[in-house]
Protein backbone atom coordinates (compact mmCIF):
# COMPACT_ATOMS: atom_id res chain seq x y z
CA UNK A 1 0.00 0.00 0.00
CA UNK A 2 1.16 3.64 -0.60
CA UNK A 3 1.89 6.07 1.52
CA UNK A 4 -0.45 9.04 1.04
CA UNK A 5 0.36 12.18 3.02
CA UNK A 6 -0.33 15.89 2.40
CA UNK A 7 2.13 17.49 4.72
CA UNK A 8 6.30 17.00 5.02
CA UNK A 9 6.86 13.86 6.49
CA UNK A 10 9.25 15.88 9.34
CA UNK A 11 5.99 17.79 9.93
CA UNK A 12 3.82 15.08 10.67
CA UNK A 13 6.76 13.09 12.69
CA UNK A 14 6.67 15.95 14.84
CA UNK A 15 2.91 16.06 14.90
CA UNK A 16 2.98 12.55 15.99
CA UNK A 17 5.37 13.28 18.50
CA UNK A 18 3.88 16.28 20.42
CA UNK A 19 1.08 16.97 18.85
CA UNK A 20 -2.67 17.15 20.04
CA UNK A 21 -6.11 16.93 17.80
CA UNK A 22 -8.73 19.24 19.24
CA UNK A 23 -11.57 21.31 17.57
CA UNK A 24 -9.80 24.89 18.67
CA UNK A 25 -11.93 27.08 15.86
CA UNK A 26 -13.86 28.56 18.08
CA UNK A 27 -12.76 27.36 21.49
CA UNK A 28 -12.46 30.92 22.84
CA UNK A 29 -14.49 33.13 20.43
CA UNK A 30 -14.65 35.80 22.68
CA UNK A 31 -10.65 36.13 23.23
CA UNK A 32 -10.32 36.43 19.05
CA UNK A 33 -12.94 39.37 18.99
CA UNK A 34 -11.56 41.43 21.57
CA UNK A 35 -7.81 40.84 19.75
CA UNK A 36 -9.88 41.77 16.45
CA UNK A 37 -11.28 45.01 18.36
CA UNK A 38 -7.74 46.13 19.60
CA UNK A 39 -6.56 45.61 16.20
CA UNK A 40 -8.96 47.77 14.89
CA UNK A 41 -8.54 50.18 17.54
CA UNK A 42 -4.64 50.37 16.05
CA UNK A 43 -5.96 51.31 12.40
CA UNK A 44 -6.49 47.93 11.44
CA UNK A 45 -8.94 48.10 8.05
CA UNK A 46 -10.63 44.43 7.88
CA UNK A 47 -12.80 45.24 4.46
CA UNK A 48 -8.67 46.47 3.54
CA UNK A 49 -7.15 43.47 4.50
CA UNK A 50 -10.05 40.74 3.41
CA UNK A 51 -10.04 42.60 0.09
CA UNK A 52 -6.36 42.13 -0.01
CA UNK A 53 -6.33 38.53 0.20
CA UNK A 54 -8.96 37.81 -1.73
CA UNK A 55 -7.03 39.60 -4.56
CA UNK A 56 -3.59 37.62 -3.87
CA UNK A 57 -4.92 34.22 -3.07
CA UNK A 58 -7.46 34.55 -6.76
CA UNK A 59 -4.07 36.10 -8.45
CA UNK A 60 -2.18 33.06 -7.04
CA UNK A 61 -4.81 30.78 -8.07
CA UNK A 62 -4.72 31.96 -11.74
CA UNK A 63 -1.03 32.03 -12.22
CA UNK A 64 -0.95 28.09 -11.14
CA UNK A 65 -4.00 27.74 -13.55
CA UNK A 66 -2.44 29.39 -16.32
CA UNK A 67 0.57 27.27 -15.40
CA UNK A 68 -0.83 24.35 -15.74
CA UNK A 69 -3.30 25.11 -19.08
CA UNK A 70 0.68 25.65 -20.25
CA UNK A 71 1.34 22.70 -19.23
CA UNK A 72 -1.58 20.41 -20.79
CA UNK A 73 -1.01 22.54 -23.89
CA UNK A 74 2.55 21.71 -24.44
CA UNK A 75 1.74 17.98 -23.38
CA UNK A 76 -0.79 17.79 -26.40
CA UNK A 77 1.54 19.84 -28.45
CA UNK A 78 3.95 16.86 -27.74
CA UNK A 79 1.47 14.20 -28.45
CA UNK A 80 0.44 15.73 -31.83
CA UNK A 81 4.04 15.61 -33.03
CA UNK A 82 4.76 12.02 -32.09
CA UNK A 83 1.56 10.98 -33.77
CA UNK A 84 2.24 13.02 -36.70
Amino acid sequence: MSKVSTMPDQALEAFIDHGTVSRTIDSNASEAEGIYKALEKLGIDWSFVGDKLEDEGVDSFKKSFDSLLDSLEEKANSLKLVSL
